[in-house]
């Protein structure tokens, strides 16, 4: 990690396989906030914020606390560019923090916790399975 924080170490200390719903909380937190949301208001996690009323000044105090939570940089479109909840969680697992969210090098192939990676022989085989669809 580049920098750490004491969200991140919350994060961290938290199980794997807990790690994604604890950061999707986080991610709902902030939006509610900034759209003064109450603690039993639902946010959806795929309709975009921008359509429940953030504004880009609220996109900018919500990017800026992201930020300072995260302990990294985020480019200031990125909230334009990632405008649910649902791909910000992805974005932010797979491209900001992945580290937190990659299994353990000690796993092996027969532990159940483990995701497969997709083989490019799987890969060939959808690619050519979807060519014959839509031919």
């Amino acid at each position: 990690m580049t920098s750490s924080t004491p969200w991140l170490q919350e994060l961290s200390d938290t199980p794997l396989s807990e790690r994604r719903a604890r950061l999707e909380s986080f991610v709902v937190a902030e939006f509610k906030r900034e759209l003064m949301m109450d603690e039993t208001d639902v946010l959806p996690p795929h309709v975009s914020y921008f359509e429940l009323g953030l504004t880009s000044l609220g996109a900018t105090d919500t990017r800026q606390r992201l930020e300072r939570e995260l302990g990294r940089p985020l480019d200031s479109a990125f909230l334009f560019n990632h405008p649910t909840v649902g791909h910000l969680v992805d974005f932010l697992t797979t491209e900001v923090i992945p580290e937190l969210f990659a299994a353990p090098a000690g796993r092996t192939a027969d532990d159940p916790a483990r995701e497969a990676p997709a083989t490019d022989a799987a890969k060939d085989l959808v690619d050519d399975v979807l060519k014959e669809l839509y031919r």
